[in-house]
């Protein structure tokens, strides 16, 4: 599978971790799969490690993810931090956190660490 999903219920947190080899029709499937999980819940913090990964996803791709109800579905009420791997990544992950606006709360990191104390995880 290209994501994996870790969930720490004591601390509300969704851990996605992607694998090598992903690319933008892997991403809207691990929302779906992500949304259809009994235990993700409206007001769970999303941890999104791409450190591994060699996919940058692309202007028109964040396009058509900004309109995509899988994405508003995912980012309604939650908190996302991105843990990046390469400037590209970063880049890219803040393009869709700052065309995200207002709804929802996004940043990107470079550290797990930082990603982790922004979303109020120990």
């Amino acid at each position: 599978m290209a994501f994996d999903f870790s969930f720490d219920l004591d601390n509300n947190l969704v851990y996605i971790k992607a694998s090598v080899s992903i690319d933008f029709v892997s991403i809207t499937e691990a929302m779906k799969a992500l949304l259809s999980d009994d235990r993700f819940s409206r007001d769970m913090r999303i941890l999104v490690d791409i450190r591994d990964v060699d996919y940058v996803i692309s202007e028109p791709e964040i396009l058509t993810l900004l309109y995509s109800p899988i994405w508003q579905a995912i980012i309604d009420g939650h908190r996302v931090a991105t843990v990046a791997g390469r400037p590209a990544q970063f880049g890219m992950a803040n393009v869709l956190a700052r065309r995200t606006g207002d709804r929802a709360a996004i940043e990107t990191f470079y550290s797990i660490d930082e990603a982790r104390s922004w979303l109020g995880v120990n």
